[in-house]
């Protein structure tokens, strides 16, 4: 192990002491008209599976709060069959909150399922119903909207049948991205409304696929910010840069803006065509400085943390209550380090601890000796000089758990500003 290597393991490891601690939206190019569909990455589970036996007589299995339920109806299957619905990690560009799997992914079901949504509150917050849909995500990462479905607004529900099996969630057509939902303290970022819907260029064109398409300026009425300070520049234009207020404690604040002129391509029947609809996203601004990160579901702010250079390359290691992380990039200029070997430019690796366990960006096949290296990577936006210089950015990827030969992946993702010590 080379002296790099081994200083960052130690860094790691005496963070764990004092325990004791996109996807990227797509490029929308000319307004009105999406690029390509909405791709994404499936999330990982979380909380505990609700598991169901249900036989030839048919049957029900819902999560304990109601949120979504299945009815299953007698003569779907032969012979009794297990289902279940976990919770998966939200995806910020599709779902409006919650998402869930729906298992067997393969089951050949000789009558349709009703999966029925429960929505409440939180999925309308600044704007209603009326675009709110059923999505569900194929195999390949791609995103289905279902407009054959049955809105209930006086019981709060939003039904769908089908024989597919998969993650399904309940979106809403107009939304803001945000490239990351925390924020520093008088750090600055673009905001855009866009909007998911189906988009056919030709006969051919797959039905249901959701594109993000881009909103005019024409049809932007207002930009405002709800509560929380902070400051809003680049006027009644889709996408406008939002600056946070400067802050030593963590806080939120609300963003809002009001859209006009919306046609649905796909579902001209539903009420809300042509009108107004407000739409508010929610973001955490940070102290100046900060770690935070999300590995197997769990959220965690660093307590302690640092990062230095040593010999051109950079270190940072974080620790919170109960979980740590550590990366090492092969280098300090701008842009992406993906996991990989050190001794090879712009490329990371990455250690993080989840229920006492700790996983890693790589790890060696048991039978082989192959080295595999987890799909992810470090991205520095600013990277200041030493001596209290700020450095910015974000990570995303795989981590690695191998214990007797078995192999456990974890997602992790966060983000981090930081002042340099050395």
């Amino acid at each position: 192990m080379n002296t790099r290597k081994r200083l960052m393991k130690l860094l790691f490891f005496a963070g764990v002491t004092i325990l004791s601690v996109s996807c990227k939206k797509n490029d929308t190019g000319e307004p009105g008209k999406p690029a390509e569909p909405v791709r994404t990455v499936p999330g990982q589970l979380t909380g505990t599976a609700t598991k169901v036996s249900i036989g030839a007589a048919g049957g029900s299995i819902a999560m304990p709060d109601h949120y979504i339920s299945i009815q299953v109806p007698a003569g779907a299957v032969d012979a009794d069959t297990e289902f279940s619905i976990q919770e998966v990690e939200p995806d910020a560009i599709v779902g409006t909150g919650r998402l869930f799997r729906i298992l067997p992914e393969d089951i050949a079901l000789k009558k349709p399922v009703e999966i029925t949504f429960h929505y409440t509150d939180t999925d309308i917050a600044g704007g209603n119903e009326d675009y709110l849909y059923p999505c569900f995500q194929d195999s390949n990462g791609l995103w289905h909207k279902v407009t054959d479905c049955t809105l209930d607004k006086a019981g709060k529900t939003l039904k769908v049948v089908t024989t597919h099996f998969s993650d399904w969630s309940v979106f809403r057509e107009v939304s803001i991205h945000s490239p990351k939902p925390e924020i520093g303290a008088n750090e600055e970022i673009d905001l855009e409304a866009f909007v998911l819907d189906e988009y056919k260029e030709n006969d051919q064109s797959e039905d249901g696929l959701l594109f993000a398409s881009a909103l005019k300026p024409e049809q932007i009425v207002e930009w405002k910010i709800i509560y929380g300070g902070g400051s809003i520049s680049g006027g009644k234009n889709p996408k406008i840069t939002y600056k946070a207020p400067d802050t030593d404690s963590r806080m939120e604040v609300m963003i809002e803006v009001t859209v006009k002129n919306l046609v649905k391509r796909s579902d001209p029947k539903r009420p809300g065509t042509g009108g107004l609809v407000i739409v508010r996203r929610t973001l955490t601004i940070l102290p100046e400085e900060y770690v935070t990160w999300t590995i197997g579901g769990q959220k965690h702010a660093g307590m302690f943390f640092s990062l230095g250079v040593f010999d051109g390359q950079a270190i940072m290691t974080a620790t919170a209550e109960n979980s740590a992380i550590a990366f090492h990039t092969s280098g300090t200029v701008l842009g992406k380090y993906s996991f990989g070997k050190l001794d090879e430019p712009k490329k990371s690796s990455f250690t993080g601890t989840y229920n006492f366990g700790t996983y890693e960006s790589e790890y060696t096949e048991c039978e082989t000796f192959k080295k595999v290296f987890g799909e992810g990577s470090i991205v520095f936006e600013i990277f200041g000089e030493s001596g209290g210089g700020i450095v910015q950015g974000s990570f995303e990827g795989t981590v690695y758990l191998l214990k007797n030969c078995e192999v456990t992946a974890r997602h992790v993702m966060g983000a981090f500003r930081i002042r340099r010590t050395y």
